[in-house]
């Protein structure tokens, strides 16, 4: 599903604070894999996530989605194939709406918009159904 083959960043290349962020890194993750990233300041962690992301370039090395060679394209074009969860909740999220109308909206992305309700009574259980899994009281 997802395959990152020598995958290089290099921040301030050929400078004073030159910072070699990831070297010729490799992973394959299949569809339903969990992975916990670890590691101290300064590792790599969120430069990982952002390169996959598209946040930054790559300077070597291919990122590869679903067979698809998504290396070059923007940040913008790679949110089509990807979904994002943040450290900071209020980023990716709209803070004044309930967690099911995040859901939606999460739901609808890259589909085309129209002026039915926001939320429709098989999607609320499903959200419902979802939470209540998380064993977190979400669902109420």
């Amino acid at each position: 599903m997802l395959t990152l083959n020598g995958v290089c960043k290099t921040f301030n290349a050929g400078t004073i604070n030159e910072k070699r962020a990831l070297v010729n890194v490799d992973l394959h993750l299949e569809a339903g894999d969990f992975v916990t990233v670890i590691g101290g300041n300064g590792a790599g962690k969120s430069t990982l996530m952002n390169m996959i992301a598209g946040v930054y370039p790559i300077d070597a090395g291919t990122i590869t989605l679903d067979g698809l060679n998504i290396s070059r394209l923007s940040e913008p074009a790679r949110a089509k194939y990807l979904g994002r969860v943040f450290q900071d909740p209020m980023m990716g999220t709209a803070a004044d709406m309930q967690i099911i109308e995040n859901l939606a909206m999460a739901k609808r992305r890259g589909k085309t918009r129209t002026l039915a309700w926001g939320v429709t009574r098989s999607e609320k259980d499903e959200y419902a159904e979802r939470l209540r899994e998380l064993g977190l009281g979400l669902e109420k």
